[in-house]
């Protein structure tokens, strides 16, 4: 048996097609079935670690193609993740493709598959849909900068999570209503001097 007889008869659901196009539909259980096994048989730590991740593809073609020039390997599939963040235990719990443009909609453009929590933001949502699993826990979520939206921490906390977010510098993620002139005339006066700002 050759190899392209056996890759072609591996598959990754036993779900029949839906009527309409859906680039995702050979992984989607996949993908479904990953997050429900951990929600069902893992108890994420007190901390855990929101961020997002690249799987290297250089085909261009392939559903859901990215490129992120500011990731170390910029081309191919996104995905956002939650790990624990626990003595630097590498458990990665829930993951989330980035489906892009590749989205499956309708005639009317709204999604076939349409995510939780739709009344929220896109960030606060895909945060909210994230720490799902430990909603009213009390644990912790770190970001990084491009999470670092004050409606999306505060929905965390609404829904008993607590979020917090490194700004790295003033720019594309800097958070609305952030005092950053004063906090850049803060920092240039050195370590050891406290004032409140």
């Amino acid at each position: 048996m050759c190899s392209h007889q056996i890759t072609s008869a591996i598959t990754y659901t036993d779900k029949d097609p839906p009527p309409f196009v859906d680039k995702f539909y050979d992984v989607r259980q996949m993908l479904d079935a990953f997050n429900d096994h951990y929600k069902q048989n893992y108890i994420p730590s007190w901390m855990n670690c929101l961020d997002e991740s690249m799987s290297s593809w250089l085909n261009q073609y392939c559903p859901g193609f990215m490129f992120v020039p500011r990731k170390p390997h910029p081309s191919g599939n996104e995905y956002h993740l939650i790990a624990d963040g626990d003595q630097g235990k590498p458990i990665m719990w829930r993951i989330k493709l980035q489906e892009g443009n590749d989205q499956p909609k309708d005639h009317n453009n709204n999604p076939h598959y349409p995510m939780e929590f739709e009344n929220h933001t896109k960030t606060s949502a895909l945060m909210l849909y994230m720490t799902k699993p430990i909603h009213n826990t009390g644990k912790i979520v770190t970001m990084d900068s491009g999470f670092c939206v004050a409606a999306g921490i505060l929905a965390l906390h609404h829904f008993g999570v607590y979020g917090q977010a490194l700004i790295k510098k003033r720019g594309w993620y800097w958070p609305k209503h952030v005092p950053g002139d004063e906090i850049e005339d803060y920092e240039r006066q050195g370590i050891g001097i406290c004032r409140n700002i």
